[in-house]
């Protein structure tokens, strides 16, 4: 076997280390514009091996099958990946990328480690790979500096190839968006991205993900993806996601094409299918605006894992010591090899985090650190290889799952076929349910007539459905005088059930003037629900929405009455004590439940 041949090349790009980072890091994107082929990829079904790929592409008319090692990252920083082949002139390449901040701008050096396998590979290392690979990369972030220099002179470098975007029908399809749904920045920035942005940025696309990358409301462009879905500009799918390596291990185009169990094969575990914890919604473009290309280029690079801000691959006995960038807060440690994974805070102070990967254990120490930057050191204790990665603990915060897509007022209306099957179900682990009801209605009646009785509890309805919809929810169903809606977090349904009791009074005198004998009722309670079809629309039952209906029940008007999980959920207490209402806490029974309940009456001063 020939001498390694090394290949570097570095350039000055005048643009702040973050930009190139995000343009670089997505590798799929590079690799088809550097002129590589579409490449096939196979998990390895060797436990000890993964993260690992097996790979087939074509060069040259050739058909060619390597391995491909896991991608090496920290944030911001590098990137590197190994290939190692069965047979042709080359043994293996190992290419990568690493970014160096600059007094006015950013040293972009990209490289290259060949082995070669005969004499003929020590030519094509030292020729062909140096100048499609590292020449056309550096080529690359050159003309993203020009164009964000000046992008009215400079396209926006790898744009997709002309022949892929419908213009016509994506500007069609825009204005009916429009007409529709009143947002016109939000969609002019959608319709952007999807002239744009790179195949990977345009499918699978994360609203909440998008909205904190443009610095807009994360709600307000969900709702804007939502409709664009029913313009036929997006399609919409699940994603069910595996809680330990958070990749998608199945995607469907309903909920009741989700399977209630589902398998990763990279880590070896099967789990449960729940739209609050491992569903989401994720959208691509529609084929006839845009037929992003399906092939893949690369499949383990930085962008295809955006939570991760490092991944390393170590081997037995290896030690590693990197420097990262993050923000304080929680991080998620994990090693495809090791157990669970371990979750740990990083305060504004840094740290060093010492990371030992031994047999059936995962360990995590942390320590201060006077400096303020954060140290990962990890320590490889298996005999075999560890894969190591550290992700921000953010999943759930960027995924609009699919708890909180359904519990949105509308989202039935917009899409009628999007629940269960009938007699199927799906569970979510957590759901916040809010029932109110009226007292006092049933003598408004004999009062003031059926006719402006009726006209005022329709009026009702839609100041419950104001108030539930401005915080995120969605109004289930409407029972006589009585209405449930669900939310995502009990925070939420707290806030809408808050909203309402302020605004009564105002709303009432509206209505009915100085007659104050109808009084709303609210109760709250949270936890686990089963998501069941109801004559075709979207209902929920459970011990949960049992509990909900009884506490509620046990408003007696002007108050609203909180279960324990309810009253003590982390984002719950700070703003009952931040707020100016009363408090009274008692114990009851509840018609249907085993054991007392304690309850927390609280009421406007």
């Amino acid at each position: 076997m020939a001498k390694a041949v090394l290949l570097s090349r570095t350039a000055r790009i005048r643009l702040p280390k973050q930009d190139l980072w995000s343009f670089l890091a997505d590798t799929d994107r590079l690799n088809r514009n550097i002129d590589l082929s579409p490449v096939h990829f196979a998990p390895m079904l060797d436990r000890r091996r993964k993260g690992h790929y097996s790979a087939e592409t074509r060069s040259y008319g050739r058909r060619v099958r390597y391995e491909e090692f896991p991608f090496e990252w920290i944030e911001g920083r590098f990137y590197q990946v190994l290939r190692r082949f069965s047979r042709g002139p080359l043994a293996e390449v190992s290419t990568g990328v690493r970014l160096r901040p600059a007094a006015d701008g950013t040293d972009v050096e990209v490289f290259a480690r060949i082995v070669p396998r005969t004499w003929f590979g020590a030519i094509v290392a030292r020729t062909l790979l140096a100048r499609t690979g590292i020449r056309k990369t550096v080529a690359l972030a050159r003309a993203l500096e020009l164009h964000i220099r000046d992008p009215q002179t400079h396209a926006v470098p790898a744009l997709p190839p002309p022949e892929q975007l419908d213009a016509g029908r994506l500007e069609l399809r825009t204005a009916q968006l429009s007409r529709s749904h009143d947002a016109p920045n939000l969609i002019g920035r959608l319709e952007s991205h999807l002239r744009t942005a790179s195949d990977l940025e345009v499918t699978g696309m994360r609203p909440f993900e998008l909205a904190d990358r443009w610095g807009v409301d994360r709600m307000q462009l969900l709702y804007v993806f939502l409709h664009a879905a029913d313009c036929g500009l997006l399609d919409l799918s699940w994603s069910v996601l595996c809680p330990v390596c958070r990749t998608v291990r199945e995607d469907a185009g309903r909920i009741r094409q989700l399977a209630s169990r589902v398998h990763c094969d990279t880590c070896d575990i099967a789990f449960d299918t729940d739209l609050a914890r491992s569903v989401e919604i994720r959208f691509d473009v529609n084929p006839a605006v845009r037929r992003a290309e399906r092939d893949r280029y690369c499949i383990g690079g930085p962008a295809n894992s955006p939570s991760a801000v490092a991944q390393l691959r170590l081997e037995p006995g290896e030690q590693r010591s990197e420097r990262l960038e993050v923000d304080p807060g929680w991080l998620r440690l994990r090693c495809y090899q090791v157990g669970a994974p371990v979750a740990c805070e990083v305060g504004s102070a840094g740290g060093t985090l010492r990371v030992e990967c031994g047999p059936g254990e995962l360990r995590v120490l942390g320590s201060p650190d006077i400096g303020g930057a954060i140290r990962l050191e990890v320590d490889n204790r298996l005999p075999g290889e560890a894969l190591v990665v550290v992700e921000r603990e953010r999943w759930k915060d960027a995924a609009a799952t699919g708890a909180l897509v359904t519990s949105l007022d509308g989202f039935q209306d917009l899409f009628p076929d999007q629940g269960v099957a009938p007699g199927d179900e799906i569970g979510i682990a957590n759901l916040a349910v809010l029932f109110t009801d009226l007292s006092g209605s049933t003598a408004l009646y004999e009062r003031i007539g059926d006719v402006r009785a009726f006209a005022f509890v329709q009026s009702h309805f839609r100041y419950l459905r104001d108030a539930v919809v401005r915080e995120n929810g969605g109004v289930v169903k409407q029972m006589g005088d009585a209405v449930m809606a669900t939310f995502a977090d009990a925070r939420e349904a707290w806030s809408a059930a808050a909203s309402m009791q302020s605004g009564w009074d105002d709303f009432r005198r509206g209505h009915l003037g100085d007659d104050d004998s109808v009084a709303l009722k609210v109760g709250l309670h949270q936890g686990p629900a089963v998501m069941i079809d109801n004559d075709g629309r979207i209902d929920y039952f459970g011990a949960t929405v049992n509990l909900a209906a009884r506490v509620q029940g046990c408003a007696a008007g002007g108050d609203i009455v909180l279960s324990r999980a309810v009253h003590d959920d982390p984002e719950v207490a700070p703003l009952l004590a931040e707020s100016d209402y009363r408090c009274d806490v008692f114990t009851t029974g509840l018609k249907g439940i085993g054991e007392e309940q304690t309850l927390w009456r609280l009421r406007r001063p």
